[in-house]
């Protein structure tokens, strides 16, 4: 593969738009051809991102092409969370974009995979894990919480309280959720489970209305499943930054007690992908109880905040949950919300209702997040997926990490969690289910591909 990053380590769109104009000319006069591209946007570029991406269609019209948004990048030797960058590659073998949107999530994994068939190598995909297309939407989700809570309450037994509990998951699923498990086990399934599909499941570090954006041959897809497909020379790899899980229950307990020194056992009332409770109170209260620093949120400022965009998606507070049938645990980040039942990410059936409340550590500093890179099979061009969580943990540090990949090609993107389909012999911490790796806290993943004898270079 011949791989070309072009970026622009600024917001400004006039001085953006000059830098990569320049470039994309050059990529031109050159007689590159990609045939694929990944475009991600930072934050910053929000207000522009259209016309971002109507500048690489200028150039670039019909390149298979997939866009996100992100937390930052690294290029060469330097980190940047501004700006905008690209990759665009001469793949030496098929790549195929596909796309499938819709509220029923089954059906629309149904489809991308009858589309998309089982011929593929690899598979990365984007989707939004939380989507909420206006602050309509939004006030509709609060006025059910309040709904679904009031019956919760009202609810004399746990199993009643789970039938609620169940009930409001189903809202949450066919309106705002595609849960990260249910993604990866529906179009594994649809796509004959032959081959690893990376999950760039994506929720903002700061969420707002219409987020996150994610781009498909330069059009939006709003609520759906994004996919890009390989047939070739590459290899889709995952690694979690944690101890290898236990071959007890009690053994997965004793590892999370001693990575997390603070780790309290509490008791959870949890349905589908909603939690009702946790050690008898509401899961946002159990959290502003235990830190003084968290006061309550009313509706009216949470949904300021999603308006202006500066609603925190992350939490540095989480609930570490232990799958008894195969004693892998996965992180649930509470965060602060006026929410009375805690929506999830994923399905919480496969868990114990034993669980713990830790904070958040990343031992071993940036290098175990790097450690993905290990895993790497070829001497080629690396896209490097990494936890966002990385630069509000380590700040200034987060750059330790550029010692590790000096000398080789690649694009290091600092994203949500990412999450994979892989058949793996690995006893990984966070393999929820045969195949199903995801966490919400510490999970990182590689998509590599084999070099070409094309001479290439970073513009």
């Amino acid at each position: 593969m011949r791989p070309e990053i072009v970026y622009s380590p600024v917001d400004d769109i006039k001085e953006a738009q000059k830098e990569l104009e320049n470039k994309l000319k050059e990529l031109k006069l050159s007689r590159f051809e990609p045939n694929f591209m990944l475009l991600f946007f930072t934050d910053g570029t929000y207000k522009n991102y259209r016309k971002f991406a109507e500048l690489f269609r200028k150039y670039y019209p019909d390149v298979q092409m997939m866009g996100c948004f992100i937390e930052g990048y690294a290029v060469e030797d330097e980190i940047w969370t501004r700006g905008i960058v690209a990759l665009l590659a001469e793949f030496d073998g098929e790549v195929k974009v596909f796309v499938e949107r819709g509220n029923d999530l089954k059906e629309v994994c149904r489809r991308l995979g009858k589309k998309a068939r089982d011929e593929w190598d690899a598979m990365l995909i984007m989707f939004p894990v939380f989507y909420f297309s206006s602050v309509f939407s939004f006030g509709r989700a609060m006025y059910n919480d309040r709904i679904y809570s009031r019956r919760y309450r009202n609810a004399k037994t746990i199993e009643e309280k789970k039938e609620v509990l169940k009930r409001y998951s189903n809202y949450l699923e066919k309106n705002f959720i595609f849960p990260i498990d249910r993604v990866l086990k529906y179009l594994s399934e649809s796509t004959g489970g032959k081959f690893p599909i990376i999950g760039m499941n994506l929720m903002p570090m700061e969420a707002k209305v219409g987020t996150p954006v994610i781009l498909v041959n330069y059009e939006e897809v709003g609520r759906g499943i994004a996919a890009i497909c390989f047939k070739g020379k590459v290899n889709a790899v995952y690694h979690d930054i944690y101890p290898e899980r236990g071959s007890s229950y009690e053994e997965t307990v004793n590892i999370i007690k001693s990575y997390f020194s603070d780790a309290e056992e509490v008791d959870v009332v949890k349905a589908g992908i909603a939690i009702g409770e946790i050690n008898g109170k509401p899961p946002v209260e159990f959290l502003r109880e235990r830190l003084e620093a968290y006061r309550e949120m009313s509706e009216e400022e949470f949904l300021k905040k999603l308006e202006e965009g500066r609603f925190e998606t992350v939490s540095p507070y989480m609930l570490a949950l232990i799958n008894e049938q195969n004693f892998s645990t996965t992180f649930l980040g509470i965060v602060n919300s006026p929410v009375k039942i805690f929506p999830s990410p994923f399905y919480l059936d496969l868990f114990s209702d034993r669980m713990f409340f830790v904070g958040e550590a990343f031992r071993g500093g940036p290098k175990k997040f790097i450690e993905v890179i290990e895993l790497r099979k070829f001497e080629g061009f690396d896209l490097i997926l990494l936890d966002m969580d990385m630069i509000p943990a380590f700040g200034g540090n987060v750059y330790k990490i550029m010692n590790y990949v000096e000398g080789l090609q690649k694009l290091v993107i600092f994203t949500t969690t990412p999450s994979i389909y892989t058949n793996s012999d690995r006893k990984l911490m966070t393999e929820i289910e045969k195949n199903i790796h995801f966490t919400t806290s510490g999970s990182n993943a590689l998509l590599e591909f084999e070099k070409t004898q094309k001479s290439h270079k970073n513009n």
